[in-house]
């Protein structure tokens, strides 16, 4: 298990030094002008602050002439005036229009990016890359027992037997039920695999349904936004379900952002009293 995270971290480090090294020699070696061709630039706008959402300060960057980029929502940029690499005001996307951008802070914003035109950088996100490493670096203990079961050092226990299952989802086929079923029977790891479009994730909303029906807490992830997102919209058709979206709140769906971690903080009771306490 050590020679598999030890190579695991080594490929994680490979694939972010490619990804800035790319970024870096592309701002380096390339004109504002040709890095807005390619789409991953946007030169020439102006900021205004819109003011605060859910912590961060928003700031609206705009000009006359259209934006065509592929920027998108929840990437990560970097705000400049004359040479990017020098500078390290660094925002999230949150919208994007014809003709305007808008960029999370979660750091004050200096008065040079509201008063000068600036140049706005898709930038390497290099925080997903060291919570990776960390999390390999600090496995918990079920971390590690998930790891042996994949590398195949400890066999699952064999399954329990359950009683009948009331699907919640009536147009399940035969092969999402099984999986279903071994899912709950199974005592500590069941794998569900398959390619595209064979309803991964309709069994997986079905899953989660029957585990909190059974007052289980649930711990969803995936490798995207998007996918949690995915998820957390069927999930809400269970109105019983009481669900909260982790993770970066400007990357969170905007039909999902009323569940965000983030929002329900913002919106609790006791918000305006620890703001006034100063916690």
């Amino acid at each position: 298990m050590k020679k598999y995270i030890k190579n695991l971290i080594k490929l994680i480090n490979y694939e972010r030094d490619a990804e800035i090294e790319l970024m870096t020699y592309e701002i380096s070696s390339m004109s504002g002008q040709k890095r807005e061709e390619l789409g991953r630039a946007i030169n020439k706008v102006k900021g205004k602050r819109l003011g605060k959402e859910l912590g961060m300060d928003i700031v609206q960057f705009g000009r006359s002439e259209t934006i065509d980029t592929e920027i998108s929502v929840g990437d990560m940029v970097l705000i400049s005036t004359d040479n990017p690499l020098r500078s390290d005001l660094t925002g999230t996307v949150t919208e994007k229009g014809a003709r305007f951008i808008k960029v999370a802070f979660d750091k004050r914003i200096p008065k040079w990016a509201l008063k000068k035109k600036v140049r706005i950088d898709l930038y390497a996100n290099d925080i997903t890359f060291r919570r990776m490493e960390d999390n390999l670096k600090h496995l918990s203990l079920k971390g590690k027992n998930a790891l042996e079961y994949m590398l195949t050092d400890r066999n699952p226990k064999k399954n329990r037997k359950i009683p009948y299952i009331d699907y919640i989802d009536k147009n399940l086929n035969s092969s999402q039920k099984r999986a279903i079923e071994n899912s709950l029977s199974s005592e500590n790891f069941f794998l569900i695999h398959g390619p595209f479009g064979t309803g991964k994730t309709r069994t997986l909303v079905e899953l989660i349904s029957q585990e909190t029906r059974q007052n289980h807490k649930v711990l969803a992830t995936a490798e995207s936004n998007a996918a949690i997102d995915n998820i957390l919209e069927r999930l809400m058709e269970n109105k019983k379900l009481n669900m909260t979206r982790l993770g970066h709140p400007q990357r969170v769906s905007k039909n999902n952002i009323t569940y965000s971690l983030a929002y329900k903080v913002e919106k609790h009771d006791l918000n305006k009293k620890i703001k006034r306490i100063g916690i």
